[in-house]
C-alpha cells in the first residue's frame, strides 16, 4: 500500500498484515482508489510468528473526497448518469369539435 499525503507528493509504502480473509477480499475489490485503512498496532509480538508487521488491517473504506487540511475539501467527479431511454411519443390531443 501506497500512502499520498498532498497530490503530486512522493508515495511511502505502508506494509501492513491481514488476517480475515473478508478483509483482504475488501482490499482487492477497491485496489487502486483512494481508501481509509482502519488497522490496530500489536507493539511486543514476535512479527515473525504471528505476521510480517504490527499493523494489523481490521477494515477498509473507499475515500470520495480528498481532504487537504482540515475544513478543505477538493470533491472528486462523480460518475455520469447513465442514459436515460427516450420517452414514447404521444399522440397528439383531438380537436375539440367546433361549436
Amino acid at each position: 500500500m501506497a500512502i499520498v499525503s498532498m497530490p503530486g507528493a512522493s508515495t511511502e509504502k505502508f506494509p501492513f498484515t491481514v488476517w480475515d480473509k473478508s478483509t483482504v477480499k475488501e482490499i482487492n475489490k477497491v485496489m487502486g482508489r483512494r481508501v481509509s485503512l482502519h488497522y490496530e498496532q500489536r507493539v511486543g509480538l514476535p512479527t515473525s510468528c504471528f505476521g510480517e508487521t504490527r499493523y494489523y488491517v481490521t477494515r477498509v473504506t473507499l475515500v470520495e473526497e480528498i481532504q487537504l487540511a482540515p475544513g478543505v475539501v477538493v470533491p472528486t467527479q462523480p460518475a455520469p448518469p447513465a442514459p436515460q431511454p427516450p420517452a414514447p411519443a404521444t399522440p397528439p390531443a383531438p380537436a375539440a369539435p367546433p361549436k
